[in-house]
């Protein structure tokens, strides 16, 4: 304290935390008055009325011989001291009961008073969460305030906790429906967290209490123009759900087709040629597709005993060696047949559907929904992971990228990219700088450790040194 300049310093801090308090202090009574009605102070010992004894002043005592001053006694009338003296007694000890409650209320308010000026100094040296502390006290000896709410909501907002400060704001609105400050204040809540439409209604109750506040209309026009950006945005997201949802529909219906055309191939069946025999008759099958068959049980003939005659045994035998020479003979025509539908299967080759591949994607959500519809097809892959710059791989997936995706990611710059003799570098570089890439690795099997290698061994010969130690040891392999 040997420094002069501390010194007078220290005191100009203390002169004017001392000027605030009293300015608040008078305030509050100015408040106070015209709050309260007025009332004339007395001092105690005035108010207090001296105890009067009814029984003895007044009253004579009259003694248990004296009938004849019995009969003169009017009992209605005692009745009616004694009730008006009970009365008088109740109305004295109400009265000090009502001072007291007074009293009460006072001390709470004026403890809450000083901590509200607590608080307000913590605001002014910009420590919200001492501030917070002061007024939550404040608001527990005295909650009919609403600026003790208001201003618990200003160190909410500061600390970033917009919902409590929105909750602070409406019970303060709650107590007072007109105080501006508790509208600017829910507002701003209600802006950061990205409820524009309930900031426009506080904004109109802002305008409608002050029609010349600048803020406001500055405020209203910026939610106005937010407003209509998720519209629209709202508005393209259901767009492309729809294209999407009838692509979606029309590859079904093209899948559908194809297996109808399969079933109905897989239905037709080849007739064998049974060789012709004299009084029999040829019985053949026709063919049904399985939803038009029949799902009765088959029927079961009786069986007799019968005795057979020789030449029915000869003609037995030979229908069996029949039997036997055809199936022999259909082996062989199967045999052929496969032959040549392994050089005719090449000419033959069914033609597929088209399928658009879809735009750049702008999010993971985006990049996972279109990975997922062009999953059969690693050619179609191949295209749309051209047409992403590989550098921009961690800006669209962030800290989403799960293990399926990016080992598939890896197999297409394996099969597709290095085979057709396209540059994969970028795409290394930029799946190096994903932040969550040691887990992703960890994660992965032997044969997917061993493709890493590899696209890091191709890239090698491209690539400076430098560049090569920095992938491997982003990928750790």
């Amino acid at each position: 304290m040997n420094n002069p300049y501390l010194l007078k310093s220290k005191l100009k801090e203390n002169e004017e935390e001392l000027a605030s308090y009293l300015r608040d202090m008078n305030i509050w009574n100015e408040q106070m008055k015209r709050k309260e009605h007025p009332r004339l102070v007395k001092n105690f010992n005035e108010n207090k009325k001296p105890k009067t004894n009814h029984s003895k002043s007044g009253v004579n005592k009259i003694s248990s011989w004296d009938y004849s001053a019995w009969d003169k006694f009017d009992v209605d009338k005692a009745c009616e001291e004694v009730d008006l003296q009970n009365k008088l007694e109740k109305n004295e000890s109400d009265g000090s009961n009502d001072d007291c409650l007074n009293n009460t209320v006072q001390s709470k308010l004026s403890e809450a008073l000083y901590e509200k000026i607590l608080g307000n100094a913590s605001v002014q040296k910009q420590k919200w969460s001492e501030a917070i502390l002061r007024y939550t006290r404040a608001i527990d000896y005295y909650d009919k305030d609403p600026v003790f709410y208001a201003n618990r909501a200003l160190c909410y907002l500061k600390t970033n906790e917009f919902k409590l400060a929105v909750n602070d704001c409406s019970s303060s609105l709650k107590l007072d429906s007109t105080y501006v400050k508790s509208y600017q204040r829910r507002c701003a809540a209600y802006m950061a967290l990205g409820k524009y439409n309930e900031a426009k209604k506080d904004l109109k109750e802002i305008l409608k209490l002050e029609p010349n506040n600048k803020q406001a209309k500055l405020d209203i026009e910026f939610v106005n123009n937010k407003i209509k950006q998720d519209t629209m945005q709202i508005n393209s997201d259901i767009t492309f759900l729809k294209t999407k949802t009838i692509n979606n529909l029309q590859d079904k219906s093209t899948n559908s087709n194809i297996l109808c055309q399969d079933v109905e191939k897989s239905v037709k069946c080849e007739i064998p040629k049974w060789p012709s025999r004299v009084a029999c008759k040829q019985i053949n099958s026709k063919p049904k597709p399985p939803h038009l068959r029949s799902k009765k049980p088959f029927y079961l003939p009786k069986i007799k005993d019968v005795q057979v005659d020789q030449e029915e045994l000869d003609t037995m035998n030979l229908l069996q060696t029949t039997l036997k020479e055809v199936c022999e003979k259909n082996k062989k025509d199967q045999f052929i047949t496969n032959k040549v539908t392994i050089i005719t299967d090449t000419d033959q080759i069914e033609k597929k559907p088209f399928i658009p591949i879809p735009s750049p994607p702008q999010t993971y959500v985006q990049l996972k929904q279109d990975w997922a519809y062009l999953q059969k097809d690693s050619k179609l892959l191949f295209k749309y992971l051209k047409q992403i710059p590989g550098r921009r791989l961690p800006l669209i997936v962030r800290n989403s990228m799960d293990n399926d995706l990016f080992v598939d990611i890896l197999k297409i710059l394996k099969l597709e990219f290095v085979q057709n003799g396209h540059d994969i570098i970028d795409y290394l570089i930029g799946i190096s700088e994903l932040p969550r890439l040691q887990m992703l690795v960890m994660f992965c099997s032997d044969s997917e450790v061993l493709c890493i290698q590899e696209l890091l061994h191709h890239v090698s010969k491209f690539v400076s040194k430098s560049v090569f130690k920095n992938l491997k040891n982003s990928f750790g392999v």
